[in-house]
């Protein structure tokens, strides 16, 4: 009896008894996806020296290290594949695909390396091109498209003639020129085999390379079948060459693709910047000259005119005249401020009074405006558990077609070989769900940007599912049921001479005081000759005129209402005058809390003011008096809501942090915009509580969207499938009727988010 050759363990060299590895985990071990095998010659070699990292640095605000532009990313199996950067390169701890902007976020451990994260994803296939904060990721997406219209212009023009030297043969002609023809539709098919059809080699390369499934396998098998064959019968002057077929079907999948892309650019990819300030143009005066410049080209220092109507483009100081600027993108507040000369302007504001000259402090990027709609696009890259499902659901549909594909091919090819080959290629085409994984991530990109539109900022598209959800309301009492803005109480006759020197004093002051005072005596010019002028935190603002020491304080006591702010003007320390001021209940919030209520939410007021205030507000708003809590320290805010799951939290972006942090969504109408977003969901730029009920309103749009393009998707994979299987879609017209599912889920969408 011969006995047993001696094997040993291909993974762990140890004895196999005959098998390649001695053990199942040596097999996991031995076939799973490890780190990539990098050339030696980093072509990004100059990635990792420190000026480089520098440069292309995120903040620390964020939490990611580098953002990439991928060229060439183009399906959910695409953003699979780069999410999987951690396993392929060690020291990326973490990868977080944008299929909308075609990037990817990367964190990096200490030891991890930005050359070899970028050389890896080259090695997947795409074009690595590092982001630092202050690209423009639509020079990107030019420069990309530019090549993809490159190879859809060589398919289309190889493809046209190849179709007009094939009709005469399918018209009848033979003999030499039958084979003239034939030679020169070879000739025409090589640069789109060589050229037009590179993504879909790349793509192959990397299904097979990393045993991941996608759609480019089939189609690169389709293509150089047809080639393959058609070249044999040319040779042996037989009859069945598909060159025209060929060639038509690449360039049909090549402009379905270039479609999508597009759609994605569109739509998916950030323009908060763009919307705002669309077409917006400034007059730049520079030595006496001026010249009209677009919003993005001012520079810090330059002189430059702002119209009435428009849009401040970055933070800038007023050089001339009054101004008279809506300030609601920033503070929530609704009604409008005064600006004096020699006040700094936030970009982002508007101009309600007639023109002024201002200056540039700070470029775009370092504006307020500018660090928050970058700091709100990056929170794209937070994937809602929608936009997860169906990516899932996806890479399954996948998985599910291509093992339909084998089966059915593998089945009838006993039946007809060729036939068997092309309804299963057919299938795979018109199956493709690229469509399903792009419809969630279009849909909520939409909803961001109505929301935006509706004065709603929302840094995450999580909140639409979140607040559909909550079950209890808390609301602040300052600045959310109530106005926020203050108003001059009647009050005794104030010489004229001391309100000139009231506004003098109150001229640069941006607290709430200064800005009533002046809106209500802007007809009065401030008093000249002010020396000394200072505002103190928390105790106002002095100065001398005429050798007196001026004063306007906090009121220690006074005998307006229990809910007014009063404030003592002195002179030499002795109180000349008392002004006090009312902050009014919002018009619409008893609707609003009413409207709630009908919803079948809980409304509870949390305020620091004193108790029979929150009390008296509640009872007017319909609050449940049980529910209005006063007397609270921001901790005891978070301790109350801390004992309501569902909850929602609206409140002032700074004083109510901890809450707001603490609630499942936490809306901000106060305060800084920029500070509140660090610790709310939303924030609300216009003023009112109205839009509350907007948000309500559009979560729920959102929701019936994304329930509507999933079941869009679904049937027209479905039903496409099925004809492709029965013989009733070839594989042409499957390239034909691919970009439809796609063109289906845009409509869809944005006709729901209209």
């Amino acid at each position: 009896m011969e006995l047993d050759r001696e094997t040993t363990c291909i993974y762990c060299q140890s004895p196999s008894n005959g098998s390649q590895y001695c053990c199942e985990a040596c097999r996991i071990l031995d076939t799973q996806v490890g780190p990539l095998r990098l050339a030696s010659s980093n072509p990004f070699e100059h990635l990792d020296q420190p000026e480089f990292k520098n440069l292309y640095q995120q903040s620390n605000d964020k939490d990611y290290d580098f953002l990439i532009f991928c060229e060439g990313m183009h399906c959910s199996s695409c953003v699979h594949l780069v999410e999987k950067l951690p396993e392929f390169c060690p020291g990326v701890t973490e990868a977080r695909a944008n299929f909308g902007q075609s990037t990817v976020a990367i964190k990096l451990s200490a030891e991890g390396s930005l050359a070899k994260a970028a050389q890896s994803i080259s090695e997947l296939g795409y074009v690595p091109k590092i982001l630092s904060a202050h690209d423009n990721i639509q020079d990107k997406y030019t420069q990309e498209n530019r090549t993809f219209l490159k190879r859809i212009a060589v398919a289309g023009f190889c493809a046209g003639n190849i179709m007009l030297f094939t009709i005469p043969i399918y018209a009848g002609l033979s003999g030499t020129w039958e084979m003239v023809f034939n030679a020169i539709g070879l000739l025409l098919f090589l640069p789109i085999l060589l050229f037009s059809a590179q993504p879909f080699y790349q793509g192959t390369l990397n299904a097979l390379k990393f045993r991941t499934i996608n759609v480019d396998l089939p189609i690169t098998i389709a293509m150089l079948s047809g080639f393959l064959l058609s070249t044999w019968n040319f040779i042996q002057g037989k009859g069945d060459i598909y060159f025209d077929s060929t060639a038509s079907f690449l360039f049909l999948i090549l402009s379905a693709r270039y479609l999508l892309k597009r759609v994605q650019q569109n739509y998916l990819a950030p323009a908060r910047m763009q919307t705002y300030f669309q077409n917006q143009t400034y007059e730049c005066i520079n030595n006496g000259q001026s010249a009209l410049i677009p919003w993005n080209h001012i520079r810090p220092g330059d002189l430059f005119k702002v119209k009435q109507g428009q849009t401040l483009p970055t933070d800038c100081t007023l050089v001339e005249n009054p101004a008279t600027i809506d300030t609601s993108l920033f503070n929530g507040e609704s009604l409008p401020q005064v600006y004096s000369v020699g006040m700094n302007l936030l970009g982002g504001t508007k101009l309600l009074s007639d023109a002024v000259t201002v200056q540039a402090t700070t470029s775009f990027e370092m504006s307020q405006i500018g660090k928050l709609f970058n700091d709100l696009d990056q929170k794209s890259y937070q994937k809602s558990h929608f936009v997860g499902l169906t990516e899932r659901l996806a890479q399954k549909l996948i998985v599910l077609v291509f093992s339909i594909a084998g089966i059915f091919a593998f089945l009838y090819s006993f039946v007809d070989p060729l036939e068997a080959f092309q309804r299963a290629l057919a299938l795979i085409v018109i199956a493709c769900p690229c469509a399903l994984a792009f419809g969630s991530p279009l849909t909520l990109g939409l909803a961001l940007k109505k929301a935006q539109r509706m004065g709603i900022l929302i840094k995450s598209s999580n909140s639409f599912e979140k607040i559909l959800n909550i079950q209890n309301i808390f609301f602040d009492k300052t600045g959310t049921l109530t106005e926020g803005s203050l108003s001059l109480n009647p009050t005794e006759d104030i010489p004229l001479k001391l309100q000139e020197i009231i506004l003098a004093l109150e001229a640069k002051s941006q607290h709430p005081v200064a800005f009533a005072l002046r809106k209500v005596w802007g007809h009065i010019t401030p008093a000249a000759g002010g020396s000394g002028i200072e505002e103190v935190l928390g105790q106002g603002v002095r100065g001398f005129f005429s050798g007196d020491l001026y004063e306007i304080a906090p009121a220690k006591a006074h005998a307006a209402g229990d809910s007014d702010i009063a404030v003592d003007v002195i002179c030499n320390n002795e109180i000349i005058a008392k002004l006090s001021f009312n902050d009014r209940l919002r018009v619409d919030a008893p609707d609003i809390v009413k409207t709630l209520h009908k919803r079948g939410l809980r409304t509870f007021l949390a305020s620091g003011d004193k108790t029979i205030r929150a009390q008296g507000v509640a009872k007017e708003c319909e609050i449940p008096v049980s529910n209005a809590f006063g007397e609270l320290s921001p901790q005891d805010k978070f301790e109350l809501i801390k004992k309501y799951p569902n909850s929602c939290m609206i409140g002032d972006g700074a004083n109510d942090s901890l809450s707001l942090q603490q609630a499942t969504v936490g809306i901000a109408v106060k305060g800084s915009v920029d500070l509140s977003l660090q610790y709310a969901d939303i924030y609300f730029t216009r003023g009112g509580l109205q839009p509350l009920l907007d948000l309500f309103s559009l979560a729920e749009k959102t929701r019936r969207v994304l329930t509507r393009t999933l079941s869009v998707s679904l049937l027209y994979n479905l039903i496409g499938g099925s004809a492709a299987l029965l013989g009733y879609i070839d594989p042409m017209t499957a390239a034909i009727l691919m970009p439809i599912s796609s063109v289906l889920i845009v409509l869809t969408s944005l006709w729901g988010m209209k």
